[in-house]
């Protein structure tokens, strides 16, 4: 019998950008996030009757390979499996789909493999190793990451600090480039660790920001949340910049869309922006205002599409099937543990995420 499940993208509004521990994938500082519905990777998972497993997914199999092995040592169950992953909104873009991709399968093995009882802190653990972010997918509303200082990554644990409720947002992605980034997250933490000079002060800065995030959270203060997100992503690329070589991943579509939240801002209209390692823009905003910044939005120069979607509750969730926009799921290739480590990628689909 085939099980289905998904886990949504979260975006960082205080992010973390380096590694303390690249083995267990423990982040340097904490960060605080937003947890989306809509944007989602979805997997399928069969049980085989015998031979090694199989796979259907985008990109990198070591990442998903990781999970996999880490969920059989925490479950002593080795049954092979037919494995699908599928993100509906571009992936490898800065859009977290490695994030949501680790999450829903780990969250989806668990219950292959342990019939859902594994404890969610456990399950995340198996996330995080494929993913560092893919800790907060698991979680609804906004989210705090700890960092942690255990060696091993004991205390490295996430929390659901609000519900959505707590305040509503929308969220518009300003889709500049949905290709894949030509560097990436993990390869450009690391260069920016070893040659940028603004990377200890961006750490720093990191108690700082949290605080101030959760203080309007708590204060249901929309402008200063903005206000921190937007100068936290902000000195995040300031450090890539800075990096040698530099690392820029601005494209003219990312400045004209910036440029348009804040001409909305200085016209009234609440919202503000964000941007993870990659060129796309991610601007939230309070529900009634989505239709005024859709417009605008839509005709900003580079903007390609625009994907919506909202803060939620939802987080990861086992699905009653598979959705029918996807392609169909059976796997159509076999990976052995033995071919991971030759192998960067396997069968790749486009991406499909509504526009």
């Amino acid at each position: 019998m085939t099980l289905y499940a998904s886990a949504p993208s979260n975006i960082a509004l205080v992010k973390y950008w380096g590694k303390r521990n690249t083995q267990h994938n423990l982040p340097l500082t904490s960060s605080f996030s937003v947890t989306l519905e809509t944007m989602r990777t979805w997997v399928a998972i069969s049980p085989l009757s015998d031979g090694p497993d199989r796979w259907a997914l985008y990109g990198n199999p070591k990442k998903a390979m990781r999970v996999l092995t880490e969920a059989r040592a925490f479950t002593h169950n080795s049954q092979p499996l037919a494995i699908s992953v599928h993100n509906d909104f571009p992936s490898g873009a800065g859009l977290a789909s490695s994030a949501s991709s680790m999450a829903a399968l780990a969250f989806a093995l668990d219950i292959a493999l342990n019939d859902g009882n594994t404890p969610l802190s456990e399950v995340a653990r198996w996330a995080r190793l494929g993913s560092g972010s893919a800790v907060r997918s698991l979680y609804p509303g906004f989210v705090l990451w700890e960092a942690g200082q255990d060696p091993e990554g004991r205390d490295c644990i996430a929390q659901s600090r609000f519900h959505a409720s707590q305040l509503p947002l929308d969220l518009i992605a300003c889709v500049v480039d949905d290709r894949t980034k030509p560097i990436g997250s993990t390869e450009a933490m690391e260069r920016c660790r070893d040659t940028s000079p603004s990377y200890a002060q961006f750490h720093a800065r990191n108690a700082d920001d949290l605080r101030r995030a959760l203080h309007a959270l708590q204060t249901q203060n929309l402008e200063a949340l903005g206000q921190v997100s937007e100068e936290n992503c902000l000195a995040m690329h300031a450090v890539m910049h800075q990096a040698q070589p530099p690392i820029d991943y601005f494209q003219d579509g990312t400045h004209a869309a910036i440029a348009t939240v804040r001409a909305l801002r200085q016209q009234g209209l609440p919202c503000f922006f964000t941007i993870d390692a990659g060129p796309n823009v991610k601007v939230l905003c309070p529900p009634a205002y989505t239709p005024a910044l859709r417009k605008a939005l839509e005709h900003t120069a580079g903007v390609t599409r625009l994907l919506f979607d909202r803060v939620s509750d939802s987080a990861a969730r086992q699905e009653p099937t598979w959705p029918a926009h996807l392609p169909a799921h059976p796997p159509s290739n076999t990976i052995s543990p033995q071919q991971t480590a030759l192998l960067s990628s396997t069968t790749s689909f486009p991406p499909t995420g509504a526009a």
